[in-house]
């Protein structure tokens, strides 16, 4: 693992009480406090990072773009609801991974896949797609070794650390472009 991001993983975390302390002084307009709560947040970024199943600079470009969604979700954050920050502060982390583009890696590189590698034969028909979109496409459809049942939205969404909607749209592109795929092979096709 990247030491930059073992770092962060190490990091303390805050107590409840000491959250909510430095969010409402971040709330008043405390700079300290508000980067206090920042420099804690990146221990659930890093995390976030690594359940991608990113590397090297696909994990620093993902932690990179999760700082940006921690300081949203910072500037955001109401300690008066009963929740935490970091609880709070995960789909923004997500949301702005997600929407940065990282590299594609190839299908070997993917992990965790459901139940080991991709089937044979579908291994060149996912090689298009990022690393994220396989793995959605590999757990929903059950394309993971013999015996890899298809799953629920929800539990790959559980699995791969997202969020249900994230998985659907995630999914959506996948198929899409999947069907584009396939289109181009039917139109080369010979007419009978």
């Amino acid at each position: 693992m990247d030491r930059f991001v073992r770092t962060l993983m190490a990091a303390p975390a805050l107590s409840a009480a000491q959250e909510q302390l430095l969010a409402r002084q971040a709330r008043d307009g405390d700079l300290e406090a508000r980067e206090a709560l920042i420099t804690s947040g990146m221990r659930s970024v890093a995390l976030r990072a690594r359940m991608l199943g990113l590397q090297g600079e696909d994990l620093r470009d993902a932690v990179q773009s999760g700082a940006v969604g921690l300081i949203r979700a910072v500037d955001r954050f109401d300690p008066d609801r009963g929740v935490r920050l970091s609880t709070y502060a995960w789909r923004w982390i997500g949301a702005e991974m997600m929407r940065t583009p990282h590299r594609e890696l190839p299908l070997d590189d993917i992990e965790p896949l459901a139940d080991g590698p991709v089937a044979g034969s579908c291994g060149p028909l996912l090689a298009p797609l990022t690393a994220v979109e396989a793995q959605v496409v590999v757990l929903r459809f059950g394309l993971g070794s013999q015996g890899s049942s298809p799953m629920s939205r929800r539990a790959a969404a559980d699995h791969l650390g997202l969020t249900i909607s994230q998985v659907r749209t995630i999914e959506g592109k996948a198929m899409r472009q999947l069907r584009r795929g396939l289109a181009k092979v039917g139109d080369r096709a010979p007419h009978q």
